[in-house]
């Protein structure tokens, strides 16, 4: 199982989930998990709510079409605000897949 997960604004992260559940090509493909993560965050200057969502797609589902229609997705969600990959440097495609039972 191919497991995407990124942290950003809650309001944005919840717009993003939204999208990817009403994206004909990814409805129903993909489960979603967003965390809230505590407010006690040093590392921002602004005052915003943030979490990680958690994207899982089943490894026989994700070929290149179910990946690119995500990539898009966030890279809108990216013009929104702040969304950052979890666990590994780069962007989608570069090294942010973790695997199924990974450290969280």
């Amino acid at each position: 199982m191919l497991i995407i997960e990124y942290r950003g604004e809650t309001a944005n992260l919840k717009v993003l989930a939204r999208e990817i559940e009403a994206d004909p090509q990814l409805a129903g493909r993909c489960s979603l998990t967003l965390t809230p993560l505590r407010q006690d965050r040093r590392d921002s200057l602004r005052h915003a709510h943030w979490a990680e969502i958690a994207i899982s797609v089943g490894a026989g589902l994700a070929t290149n079409t179910l990946y690119d229609a995500l990539k898009a997705l966030v890279e809108r969600a990216r013009d929104r605000g702040p969304v950052d990959p979890v666990g590994a440097p780069g962007s989608m495609g570069e090294g942010t897949e973790s695997s199924e039972g990974a450290d969280r």
